[in-house]
C-alpha cells in the first residue's frame, strides 16, 4: 500500500523548518544562484540551436560562418534502439585517424557515359573552389574523361585521377551514376582526406577555420529535417565517422534513393558526437530545392548568401526549366540571387559592366513609390535579346530587372508569350507588401480559354491571380482569384474571396489593366473598394467586403505575366501549360501603394509613357505618374472631368457591395 505523506514529514521540509531566519536567507540565496546558473546554461544551449529561418532577403538574421556549428542532441529514447546500420557502425574496426583535414579539393565525375561534356555550371564550381578555397590541389576523379570547352578551361586547375567504374559495394549492386559517385567520394576521402564538393556546389567563403575538425557535414533542411547532405564533406584521412558510415554500405539498396547518402549519416551523427561536426542548414544547403528555394535562387533577386559558406544549386531539380539553356551571357544578363554570385568567377577579375545590378532593396527608393517600370520594349543592345531567358529591363532606377522565358520581342507589340512554357517574372523589393499595391500593364490576347493566368502576384503561401474567364456566349473577360494550399496540401481558391468576372469582353486589341489592392482603412477614406480590377479606366470587378487574407503571407515574392509558379511545386517537372496565356505585354509598372480611381484614369490616359530614371531629389507622388500628362491635366475642361467621372463609375453595379 502507498501511504500519503504530508509535507511536514518530508526530510527536506523538516531540516528547513528547523533553521534560523539567517540560515533560511542563506539557503534562499544559494537556491537563487543555482537557478540563475541553470537558466543561463539553458539559454546558452538553446541559443546555439539552429533557428527555423525563412528565405531571408538580406540574411541579416542568419548566423555567420563562425557560428554555424550545431550542438548534437543525444538520441531521443524512441531513436536510441539499435537499427542495423548503427550496429554495423559500432562494430567497425577503426584505423588511426589523420592529424588534420588537408587543403585538397575533390570532385567526382564521368561515371555514366563515355565523353561526357563538362557544363558551364561545373566549370564555375571548379573555378569557385580554386579561387575561394585556394587548395593545394584539386583532385578530379573520373572514369570517363570529360570533353568540351569548359573542361579545357578548367583543366589547368585540376589534377586528374582515373578511378575504376563502380558496379558494386560490399557485393551490393550499384547501377546509377549518382550512387556510384556516392561510393567514390567516401573512398577517396577515407584515403586522402580533404574537401569533397559536388560539381553544382559553389564555394563562397574560405573554410580554413574548420580544418582542425575531424569530419564535417552540413544539414539538409531546417534542423536537418532531411538529413546530412553529402554534396559537401570535409574529412581527415581515415576519419572515424567515414569508416563507420562506409561500412553500412553492406546494406545498400539502390531503391532507397538518398537513404545511405543523406538520411543515414543524419541518423548516425547523434550516436558519435565526438567524431563529427555538423553545420546547420544555412552553411551550404540554403536555399533548399523546394519551390520557394528554387524561386529564390533562379527567379528572385532577394538573397545575398551572407550567412553561407557555399551554396548547392540543385542542378537536377533546376536544369529542366529554370537553368535550361544557361550560358555565360545568361548569367551575366539575368539578375537573380544565384547568378549574381556566379558572375565574379566568370569575370575573372574584370570590371563588372553593371555594378549596381545585383544590389538588393527592401523597398523602392523612389519618393513616388514606383517599384519598377518594365517597358518590355525591344532593347537596342542585341546581346540582351539573344539569350533565353532574356532580361526584362527595369527603367525605374531601382535595378529590378526581371526575366522573359521563351518569349520574343515584337517591334510594335512589346513581348509575345506563346503560352508554351513562356512567362515573364518580375522582381520587387524584398519587403514589398501585397496588402497595398498597384499593378498596371497593357495586354492583348486572342485566347478564348478560361483559367489562363494574365497576371499573378506571388506571395509566400498564396497568389493573387488575374485570370481569364468565359462569360456569356463564349466571350472572354478577366476575374480575380485568391488561391492558397488547402488541408489536402493542394492549391485551391479561397471561395469567399472570389470576385465576379468582369462584364467587359476582351478583344484582340491592346487594353490597359490595373489591379489595385489597399487596406480597408485607406479604401474607406477614398470611398473606394479595397480590391479592384480596372480595364481602360473602368472598374470592372471589385468588392467592398474583401479583406486581405493574412494566411497567404503579405510579402510579394514576384509578379508573373502569362503563367504561374507550378501548382505542384515542382520546377523539375514538365511545365504546366494548361494555365499559360498566349498574349502580348508591354509597359508593366508596379507601385508600393494603392491608387485611387482618379490616378488609375491618369495612367490609362497617359498611354504608354516612358518613366525617367529615379533621382534621389524627386518629390513626385503617385498622382504625378507622368509629368507631361499632369501638366496637360491642369487645362482639362469641366466637361471632360465629368466624362472621366462617368468613365470610372459607369459600371459601379459590378461592385459586389
Amino acid at each position: 500500500m502507498f501511504e500519503s505523506r504530508s509535507s511536514s514529514k518530508l526530510p527536506f521540509f523538516k531540516s528547513y523548518t528547523k533553521k534560523s531566519a539567517k540560515q533560511k536567507q542563506k539557503w534562499f540565496v544559494v537556491g537563487l544562484i543555482v537557478t540563475l546558473l541553470l537558466v543561463g546554461r539553458w539559454y546558452k544551449t538553446s541559443s546555439s540551436k539552429p533557428k527555423n529561418h525563412i528565405y531571408s532577403p538580406n540574411a541579416s538574421n542568419l548566423p555567420y560562418s563562425n557560428n554555424l556549428e550545431v550542438i548534437l542532441k543525444p538520441p531521443a529514447t524512441s531513436e536510441a534502439r539499435d537499427f542495423k546500420e548503427l550496429t554495423m557502425a559500432r562494430e567497425t574496426k577503426l584505423v588511426a585517424v589523420g592529424d588534420r583535414i588537408p587543403k585538397i579539393v575533390h570532385f567526382v565525375y564521368g561515371l555514366r557515359d563515355p565523353e561526357p561534356t563538362l557544363d558551364l555550371i561545373h566549370y564555375t564550381a571548379i573555378k569557385a573552389a580554386h579561387d575561394i578555397l585556394k587548395p593545394e590541389k584539386i583532385l578530379f576523379h573520373y572514369h570517363h574523361l570529360p570533353v568540351g570547352d569548359n573542361f579545357e578551361r578548367a583543366r589547368h586547375m585540376l589534377t586528374l585521377r582515373q578511378v575504376p567504374m563502380v558496379t558494386s559495394v560490399f557485393n551490393q549492386p550499384v547501377s546509377h551514376y549518382a550512387h556510384r559517385a556516392d561510393v567514390v567520394r567516401l573512398q577517396v576521402l577515407e584515403e586522402f582526406g580533404g574537401i569533397y564538393l559536388d560539381l553544382d556546389l559553389i564555394s563562397l567563403k574560405p573554410v580554413d577555420h574548420l580544418l582542425d575538425k575531424e569530419f564535417i557535414m552540413a544539414q539538409e533542411g531546417v534542423g536537418g529535417s532531411i538529413g546530412l547532405c553529402n554534396a559537401m564533406i570535409m574529412a581527415r584521412p581515415h576519419s572515424r565517422f567515414i569508416q563507420r558510415w562506409f561500412s553500412t554500405y553492406a546494406s545498400f539498396d539502390s531503391a532507397d534513393w538518398n537513404y545511405h547518402s543523406v538520411v543515414l549519416p543524419g541518423k548516425l551523427a547523434p550516436f558519435f558526437p565526438k567524431e563529427i561536426t555538423v553545420l546547420n542548414h544555412t552553411a551550404f544547403f540554403w536555399p533548399l530545392w523546394d519551390s520557394d528555394g528554387l524561386r529564390t535562387l533562379y527567379l528572385e533577386k532577394s538573397y545575398d548568401f551572407s550567412g553561407n559558406l557555399g551554396t548547392h544549386i540543385w542542378e537536377s531539380a533546376s536544369n529542366k526549366n529554370l537553368m535550361k539553356d544557361v550560358t555565360e551571357k545568361v548569367i551575366m544578363e539575368i539578375d537573380n540571387s544565384l547568378y549574381c554570385q556566379l558572375r565574379p568567377f566568370l569575370l575573372d577579375g574584370k570590371k563588372d559592366p553593371r555594378p549596381n545590378a545585383c544590389r538588393i532593396l527592401t523597398h523602392t527608393e523612389r519618393a513616388d513609390k514606383l517599384v519598377g517600370n518594365w517597358t518590355l520594349i525591344e532593347p537596342a543592345d542585341t546581346q540582351r535579346k539573344e539569350t533565353n531567358p532574356m532580361p526584362a529591363v527595369d527603367e525605374s532606377g531601382n535595378d529590378l530587372a526581371g526575366l522573359i522565358r521563351n518569349g520574343r520581342y515584337d517591334k510594335e507589340d512589346g513581348v509575345y508569350l506563346s503560352g508554351d512554357t513562356s512567362y515573364v517574372f518580375l522582381n520587387v523589393p524584398t519587403e514589398t507588401s501585397a496588402k497595398t499595391l498597384t499593378v498596371s500593364w497593357w495586354m492583348k490576347t486572342s485566347s478564348k480559354e478560361s483559367g489562363k493566368m494574365a497576371m499573378v502576384v506571388q506571395t509566400d503561401r498564396g497568389r493573387l491571380c488575374v485570370k481569364t474567364d468565359l462569360i456569356q456566349k463564349g466571350a472572354l473577360s478577366l476575374n480575380i482569384e485568391t488561391i492558397k494550399r488547402n488541408d489536402d496540401w493542394e492549391w485551391a481558391p479561397i471561395k469567399n474571396l472570389q470576385l465576379r468576372p468582369s462584364p467587359y469582353t476582351i478583344d484582340e486589341d491592346y487594353h490597359h489593366y490595373v489591379l489595385v489592392v489597399d487596406t480597408k482603412e485607406m479604401s474607406e477614406k477614398r470611398a473606394e473598394p479595397p480590391i479592384a480590377l480596372y480595364m481602360d479606366g473602368h472598374i470592372t470587378s471589385s468588392s467592398s467586403d474583401w479583406e486581405y487574407p493574412e494566411e497567404i503571407g503579405t510579402i510579394i515574392r514576384g509578379i508573373w505575366l502569362g503563367s504561374i509558379e507550378p501548382l505542384n511545386d515542382r520546377y523539375q517537372d514538365p511545365w504546366d501549360n494548361t494555365v499559360n496565356l498566349e498574349a502580348y505585354y508591354r509597359d508593366v509598372r508596379v507601385w508600393e501603394q494603392g491608387f485611387s480611381a482618379d490616378q488609375v484614369v491618369k495612367i490609362y490616359k497617359s498611354g504608354k509613357p516612358t518613366v525617367a530614371s529615379k533621382t534621389v531629389k524627386t518629390k513626385s507622388t503617385p498622382e504625378t505618374v507622368n509629368k507631361d500628362h499632369a501638366e496637360e491635366e491642369e487645362d482639362v475642361e469641366e466637361e471632360e472631368e465629368e466624362e472621366d467621372e462617368e468613365l470610372i463609375w459607369a459600371d459601379d453595379d459590378q461592385m459586389d457591395d
